[in-house]
């Protein structure tokens, strides 16, 4: 008779934010390995990356990319071994691995890196002796065998990445039971989705929803593995499951919003076309938003929410704007603005959507400053102090519960 096939289980930083939480999740997780092989990811505890990067910053800013990863990368090996301890405690085996030690190999990319190869070897010797196997997300070993981050959420693609690995299903685990058409904190009647597709998954997160990291849909997508997104908590049952081609209709699903927006802008004099490659190689890997790149420079939006290295990128744009000399028409970051985003399929062919959405945001007083569209989302730039708003205008034109027919 075969074994049954394992199972990863990923736990966010508030799962495992303190003690008791570990040994919450400890008890989750023999329960589970009861009935099947069981791999651990989890992230740091808490506020913890952002409390080392904010040491890093106070003694030099923006830190070396490199000993920022040795830095940011002991968060998750904290807590990993914490909570080998924790199941240990319970009386079962098991056993804490650094990315490095589980195999996943990434670009040279510090701060930013993508998995290139896993080798999962040490991790299914350790499930065939019995142990439960602990992995600290978010980090891995270039090809130059250097610590590297796969930047804010990289968690997540840890955990995608494993279970494809493995063969495994991939279970998130986070203090919300799945995914939302808003956030309940801000939209009391935002009903949770029983599913999603993979596109409408990455809209939402890189619009700034942060149950998932879109890095990991991407991933999951490209090899095929669903992802079951649930609350921490046994006693909570409900789920999302992102997947392809779920059985949902075209329309707007859900409404998300970032708000920590820098809007960028680079002209270049005219005559300096000469210059789009360099822009390209400088602003194609900062993650902005909507980036547009022709012989008159380029603009987009860059999260500063999601990115730990958000102060490192402007630093870059500011050097690179600076070798271009007089080449240079000049260069605006702007920012004390929001991007409130309706997700759903089929929008960018759908004028009427569009049309109510202006409709909505106009009755309710919101200036919108520039508007874009994909085929998953409509996207509103707005001022930072209008953002709640315009979240709950969307929310309500295209998503408020209607009473039952009598």
């Amino acid at each position: 008779m075969s074994s049954p096939a394992p199972v990863v289980m990923k736990f966010g930083g508030s799962s495992v934010a303190d003690l008791e939480r570990i040994r919450h999740c400890a008890r989750r997780v023999v329960e589970r390995a009861a009935v099947q092989p069981v791999v651990v990811v989890v992230s740091a505890m808490g506020q913890t990356t952002n409390q080392l990067l904010a040491m890093a910053r106070a003694l030099i800013d923006p830190p070396p990319a490199r000993e920022l990863d040795m830095l940011l990368s002991t968060g998750e090996r904290g807590s990993m071994t914490l909570l080998a301890l924790a199941i240990t405690a319970l009386g079962r085996q098991a056993i804490s691995l650094t990315g490095s030690q589980c195999g996943i190999i990434t670009d040279h990319q510090h701060g930013r890196a993508r998995i290139v190869e896993v080798r999962p070897f040490r991790v299914l010797d350790e499930l065939a002796a019995g142990n439960i196997v602990i992995i600290g997300g978010f980090q891995g070993v270039s090809y130059k065998r250097d610590v590297t981050t796969l930047g804010r959420g990289g968690s997540d693609t840890t955990a995608v990445a494993l279970a494809a690995a493995l063969d495994a299903d991939c279970e998130i685990y986070s203090d919300v039971d799945g995914v939302y058409s808003a956030d309940p904190r801000e939209v009391p009647d935002a009903e949770r989705l029983d599913s999603l597709s993979y596109g409408e998954m990455q809209a939402l997160a890189r619009a700034g929803a942060k149950v998932l990291h879109s890095q990991a849909v991407l991933l999951a997508e490209e090899r095929g593995i669903a992802i079951y997104a649930r609350h921490s908590r046994p006693d909570v049952t409900g789920e999302t499951i992102i997947r392809k081609n779920p059985p949902t209709r075209p329309g707007v699903r859900a409404v998300a919003s970032d708000g920590s927006i820098v809007t960028i802008r680079l002209s270049l004099r005219a005559g300096s076309s000469r210059h789009v490659p360099e822009v390209i190689r400088e602003f194609a890997p900062l993650g902005l938003r909507y980036l547009r790149i022709d012989e008159h420079g380029a603009t987009g939006f860059l999260s500063l929410a999601q990115r730990t290295d958000g102060s490192e990128a402007l630093a870059r744009l500011g050097a690179f704007t600076r070798s271009l000399g007089r080449d240079l028409g000049g260069i605006e970051c702007i920012e004390g603005l929001a991007l409130v985003s309706c997700i759903g399929s089929g929008l960018e062919e759908n004028p009427e959507a569009m049309a109510r959405a202006y409709e909505s945001l106009h009755a309710e007083g919101i200036s919108v400053r520039e508007a874009h569209t994909d085929s998953h989302s409509l996207a509103f730039l707005v001022a930072c102090e209008q953002r709640a708003r315009a979240v709950q205008a969307l929310h309500a034109t295209f998503l408020a519960r209607r009473p039952a027919p009598r």
